[in-house]
């Protein structure tokens, strides 16, 4: 008899909850069909290193300048007095003359590739720069033409010197074609199997000083 009364005050109860708030449902989070559902992680690719110097030297450095507008600057030279990481970082001492259409440019290749880094599956720029104080510039990567890559030049937006070592971390999305310089007949596409050359331009006019580059990489 008491089982039976048991019974029935369940029935009325879930009589009253389907009557009056409609069906009750309760769900387990993250349960579907009897499974847990795994979240979907993005796959982790080890960072591609592009160059940290510790070869003693900057392979391929080059420079420009708005020689025009009275501007200089050096090539990337390897250093032992100023580094972020490890025994050596790389140097440029320039001057951004006086017009204020465009300044200087400083760009390295990579001692660890022939030519170009293969940063498949990579897609942010990761590099450590000491700049003037409240100096603008921004950081170029250019393609190689091999390996897929067709000798597009890609800028990244402005960033600002402090003074002090920072790191910079740039999604390669963030980037845009450069429409000066450069294959511009290519694919319109980060071509990520040839970053063939990495550096920064400073703009015109904004004074003079020395930069330090130190470890790039590519995650």
């Amino acid at each position: 008899m008491k089982k039976i009364k048991f019974i029935a005050y369940i029935t009325a109860a879930m009589f009253v909850l389907t009557s009056c708030a409609g069906v009750v449902e309760v769900k387990a989070p993250g349960i579907t069909g009897g499974k847990i559902e795994a979240k979907a992680e993005k796959k982790k690719f080890k960072p591609v290193l592009f160059e940290d110097f510790e070869a003693g030297t900057a392979v391929g450095s080059y420079s420009y300048a708005n020689t025009g507008g009275n501007a200089s600057a050096e090539k990337f030279v390897a250093t032992m007095d100023e580094k972020h990481g490890g025994n050596y970082s790389a140097f440029s001492s320039f001057d951004t003359g006086a017009d204020g259409a465009w300044g200087v440019g400083i760009g390295t290749q990579s001692a660890y590739g022939g030519g170009y880094i293969d940063a498949k599956e990579r897609d942010t720029l990761s590099v450590w720069v000491k700049a003037p104080a409240g100096m603008p510039f921004y950081f170029f990567c250019n393609e190689a033409q091999d390996n897929g890559g067709d000798g597009e030049f890609w800028n990244s937006p402005n960033q600002t010197g402090t003074g002090k070592w920072d790191l910079f971390e740039i999604s390669m999305d963030d980037f845009y074609k450069n429409i000066y310089s450069g294959n511009q007949e290519g694919n319109n596409a980060v071509d990520m199997t040839a970053m063939g050359t990495v550096g920064l331009q400073f703009a015109g006019s904004v004074g003079k000083g020395t930069v330090y580059i130190d470890d790039v990489y590519f995650k």
